[in-house]
């Protein structure tokens, strides 16, 4: 339910500001670029702490590798799960229909500004060579 309701939030955003002809298919896109932002920051505090060293510099360097196949695999399961197992169209009738809980809501907007913030501090910071 909370999946469902944070692909619902991202389809109402991406309708209204990005892609007003094919919002489902931008929005499964930014759901698998959400996980990786997550994964980034942790792999940035791994390597702040001297845990584990890795370079992200350029588009060979193994991690970069690494996100990118981790990419198409969410993005594939995304696909499979917002088209095939379960119709998008009925998640966002549902959703327009029904109110979800308090907590639904808060986690999802904790969720969605945490992965926002950190692709903003990413793209306007830090530095990257393609």
């Amino acid at each position: 339910m909370l999946y469902d309701y944070i692909y619902f939030k991202i389809y109402e955003w991406v309708s209204k500001m990005i892609d007003p002809f094919a919002p489902q298919i931008t929005t499964t896109i930014i759901l698998s670029l959400f996980p990786l932002s997550i994964f980034y920051l942790l792999l940035k505090m791994l390597s702040l702490l001297s845990i584990f060293n890795y370079e992200m510099n350029f588009t060979t360097s193994n991690t970069f590798i690494m996100f990118g196949v981790i990419f198409l695999i969410l993005l594939f399961v995304n696909q499979v799960y917002f088209f095939a197992y379960k119709n998008w169209k009925e998640i966002i009738i549902f959703f327009r229909k029904n109110e979800v809980t308090n907590r639904i809501k808060n986690y999802t907007r904790i969720y969605i500004a945490v992965c926002t913030s950190i692709y903003a501090i990413l793209f306007l910071f830090l530095g990257y060579n393609f």
